[in-house]
């Protein structure tokens, strides 16, 4: 079985596409070698990494749901924001995994033994604005609680890009007890526009891994009206959670062809 695809999207900067269709990012300095997030786990993520490059490789988790965190357990030294280890443990135990694993077509055959066990080992915390020096790259990330407590957004600064994963994208679950409300989320994204300057292009960890600058005010937009009871408020069900669109939406995304959403509980509106 084929478990990854890869795209090369800049000098430094690599794209590993996961067989459940959620990807994560490894980035080559001239010493050393970070991935960010490992996907759900299926397959040898470490040996399919060490194909790419031959530097030594660190991880870095964005945050603690199980398809950013699930072949962590195969890498050294991992580092993610302590805020999200609650949901890193809840989110890690392996029938919760195994479960999600089956909700899709290329993967609902697999068992826990076709899952890297989920790491027990150390995780080094991440503080807001922490930077790491890979050599002629530098990853500068950047904290924007919402979809999680600890998320984080990195920014590679001389790639001039960044990566919003599931902290500002198409379609942003603010849904469950890790969550904040969405006037917390709106104070996140106003300081994520302060570095607006910084970087040309967004990559996320789903759907078309990318998206066009404005989509940042878009979602900032869906948060007024949300909060001004002036959204869609459209129904829709998100794993077994009942949510509500900001903005409608159809299969093929917002129907009014924008980028940005937030999908939120009825008690996180405020």
């Amino acid at each position: 079985m084929t478990y990854y695809q890869l795209e090369k999207l800049s000098e430094r900067l690599y794209r590993i596409i996961e067989i459940g269709d959620v990807c994560c990012y490894l980035v080559v300095g001239e010493n050393k070698a970070c991935l960010l997030d490992t996907g759900c786990g299926y397959g040898n993520l470490k040996e399919y990494v060490e194909t790419i490059t031959d530097k030594p490789v660190f991880v870095i988790l964005t945050h603690g749901h199980h398809d950013h965190m699930g072949a962590a357990a195969l890498f050294d030294e991992v580092y993610m924001n302590h805020d999200d280890m609650p949901v890193f443990k809840e989110f890690g135990v392996m029938q919760r995994r195994l479960q999600d694993a089956r909700e899709h077509e290329k993967t609902k055959h697999f068992t826990s033994k076709d899952l890297i066990p989920t790491r027990e080992s150390e995780i080094k915390d991440i503080r807001d604005g922490e930077e790491f020096d890979l050599g002629g790259i530098t990853i500068k990330m950047i904290q924007v609680k919402g979809h999680t407590p600890g998320i984080m957004c990195p920014l590679l600064v001389e790639d001039r890009s960044i990566i919003f994963g599931d902290a500002c994208g198409v379609s942003v679950l603010l849904f469950d007890k890790y969550s904040s409300n969405v006037s917390e989320y709106k104070n996140s994204l106003l300081k994520l526009k302060q570095y607006e300057e910084k970087y040309d292009r967004i990559y996320r960890n789903h759907g078309t891994f990318w998206s066009p600058k404005e989509l940042l005010d878009n979602v900032i937009e869906c948060c007024d009206l949300v909060l001004e009871g002036k959204d869609d408020h459209q129904p829709t069900m998100i794993h077994g959670f009942e949510l509500f669109a900001a903005k409608s939406i159809n299969e093929f995304g917002r129907i009014d062809k924008k980028q940005g959403n937030i999908m939120y509980a009825m008690e996180k509106a405020r």
